[in-house]
């Protein structure tokens, strides 16, 4: 199963951001357990180590979101944003809950522990490079989440 996973792995990455090089220009967030709440929204964008100008523009687009229309909720721990790097070895398990091989987008409404996730990907893919739309669609898709 896990070598079933590394290769569509791979082939995923390569199809997707066959001409983009490695990057490290944003760092995952990270929260500590005791601050997180028991119901909160977690926004994941997920990326493999070589990056696409969709799959960057994508993560700073969020990013802007959330920091614009968001920061009391993320102060607070409503909602959690994190940046995962879907190849490095320490997020494997995080990557399999959401079925995440490579770039993708998913916000995940926990409610007394229980997950309920929306895979946002073909959204972000289609609107990350116009950020206009996509900073205001997001918000919209958070805020329904978040009644």
């Amino acid at each position: 199963m896990k070598g079933l996973f590394i290769l569509l792995s791979a082939v995923l990455l390569f199809t997707a951001c066959n001409n983009s090089v490695p990057t490290n220009e944003v760092k995952t967030s990270e929260v500590s357990v005791s601050s997180v709440k028991l119901n909160r929204i977690e926004v994941y964008c997920f990326h493999g180590t070589r990056q696409c100008e969709t799959c960057k523009n994508m993560k700073a687009n969020t990013k802007t979101a959330l920091n614009t229309y968001f920061a009391a909720q993320l102060k607070d721990s409503t909602i959690v944003f994190s940046i995962i790097d879907v190849d490095d070895e320490k997020n494997e398990k995080l990557a399999e809950k959401f079925q995440a091989t490579g770039t993708a987008l998913m916000i995940n409404k926990v409610v007394n522990g229980k997950d309920s996730i929306v895979d946002c990907s073909d959204f972000a893919f289609e609107k990350a490079n116009d950020d206009e739309v996509y900073i205001s669609e997001l918000k919209t898709m958070i805020d329904a989440i978040l009644k």
